[in-house]
């Protein structure tokens, strides 16, 4: 499936699945809920990660950024089966949405996405790499 092809909020969902997944495969629990922090952070990797064209829909630049949204949105989605973001206090938390791994819903991922989920998880390593390390919460500790 081209993700071109998609609606904006196919593309979005994709999006919110990928970067949850993402960030779990790189032992990431939690991100900062603060807005100038997850926008820059978020946009600035968005902005140099290779596959961004594939979603046209989705904007993370300084006049209009959706991550927060896609975020806080992704809870209640109908077309998200994997993973969606538990947004309802300081720490945004990505969560799967079955008992697999993540490597497997990963796999499922890359083939809805037609982007290799080791693509999605590079994304997260940028991600993370611009946000401090108080703005990070990581599965061991």
């Amino acid at each position: 499936m081209s993700a071109g092809s998609l609606t904006k909020a196919q593309q979005e969902t994709i999006v919110g699945e990928g970067l949850a997944l993402g960030l779990l495969a790189v032992g990431v629990v939690a991100v900062t809920s603060g807005k100038q922090a997850v926008e820059f952070a978020f946009g600035r990797a968005w902005r140099s990660w290779t596959h961004r064209s594939k979603f046209p829909q989705v904007r993370m630049e300084i006049a209009r950024n959706d991550v927060l949204r896609i975020m806080r949105d992704s809870e209640r989605r109908r077309g998200s089966a994997l993973a969606y973001w538990a947004t309802g206090g300081a720490w945004y938390e990505p969560v799967q949405r079955a008992d697999w791994s993540v490597e497997e819903d990963g796999e499922v991922l890359g083939e809805n996405s037609g982007i290799p989920f080791a693509q999605w998880v590079a994304l997260a390593e940028a991600i993370v790499a611009e946000l401090k390390d108080d703005q990070v919460r990581r599965r061991d500790g």
